[in-house]
């Protein structure tokens, strides 16, 4: 079905500076005619814009931030990859002028609907309001260096309590994110159950521990030094001894543009970590010969 590409809304991601340019030759092509959204102005109310669609131009950090933008206004979502892995991006940077508009004109193929979670902070006694997560919740140590004591629960079952740097509550999405760097497994994305994986953790649990979707899982702040929740990465929440987390089931759904088949997350899974490492490689090669190349310089310097 097609899109209206001049209702479409573009969101950039404001610490890159070629975000700002791609979104402006995005806007070009598709005849777009609203003024360009910025990370750095915080979340916007697409409900009130009641767009076509949002197109982010970052990585998957730029497409995180509008999930729960277009979540709530029930709005897709079509991201273009300027990052590294790219795990919820659909077109590189590259091929967006020219695949954006062919996207909007029917050339996908389904939606990817993702599910979503919430984590509740009771902080202080008083609860907060929910906070809508499409990856994961983190409950850890704030300023201090020291493991963070958390008690966890599932469905009002205690289950342990972590000595750890952190403990992961990871959505299906959020289970290739910081829960895969921290040992946890790869869930598919259409699966709506969660995942709790401690960070860095001494005790006698240490596996990571995937719970039903229904679940309601609390984690309690036990240890006497401050802690931290975050919420996908940028909603910070300070938490103290006693306060609680509990992460369950979101109504909202995140909805995707895609083309191809849904089993492509198979095809493409290797391909995107692989390409993460070899990134990384290669910019720790680069620093390397850039410091070297320094150090001759000095050492010249040094002997004129």
């Amino acid at each position: 079905m097609a899109i209206d590409p001049t209702n479409a809304a573009i969101l950039c991601n404001a610490a890159s500076e070629r975000a700002r340019p791609l979104a402006e030759a995005l806007a070009k092509a598709l005849g777009a005619r609203r003024p360009l959204l910025s990370t750095a102005d915080g979340e916007s109310d697409l409900a009130a814009l009641s767009p076509s669609v949002l197109i982010t131009v970052g990585g998957d950090g730029t497409l995180l931030r509008a999930a729960r933008m277009a979540a709530e206004a029930d709005v897709p979502l079509l991201g273009v990859n300027l990052g590294r892995l790219g795990f919820l991006t659909e077109i590189e940077a590259a091929d967006a002028v020219r695949l954006a508009p062919e996207y909007l004109a029917g050339g996908y193929t389904w939606m990817d609907e993702r599910r979503m979670a919430q984590a509740e902070a009771r902080a202080g006694g008083a609860p907060r309001s929910p906070v809508a997560i499409l990856n994961d919740a983190v409950v850890g140590r704030g300023r201090i260096a020291h493991l963070t004591r958390v008690g966890v629960s599932v469905n009002g079952v205690e289950l342990t309590t972590y000595q750890a740097d952190a403990v992961i509550v990871a959505t299906a999405t959020g289970s290739t994110a910081y829960a895969l760097a921290a040992g946890g497994p790869i869930l598919y994305p259409a699966s709506g159950d969660l995942v709790i994986v401690p960070v860095a953790t001494h005790g006698d649990l240490d596996a990571p521990v995937v719970v039903p979707a229904e679940s309601s899982v609390e984690l309690v702040v036990k240890s006497a030094h401050d802690a931290i929740m975050t919420a996908d990465g940028f909603v910070d929440v300070p938490l103290t001894q006693g306060d609680a987390v509990t992460v369950s089931a979101s109504p909202r759904r995140a909805r995707f543009l895609r083309a191809g088949s849904p089993d492509r997350f198979y095809e493409t899974l290797v391909y995107r970590l692989r390409r993460g490492s070899e990134q990384s490689v290669s910019i720790a090669r680069r620093l390397a010969a850039e410091g070297a190349a320094l150090h001759r310089a000095e050492e010249a310097s040094d002997g004129g």
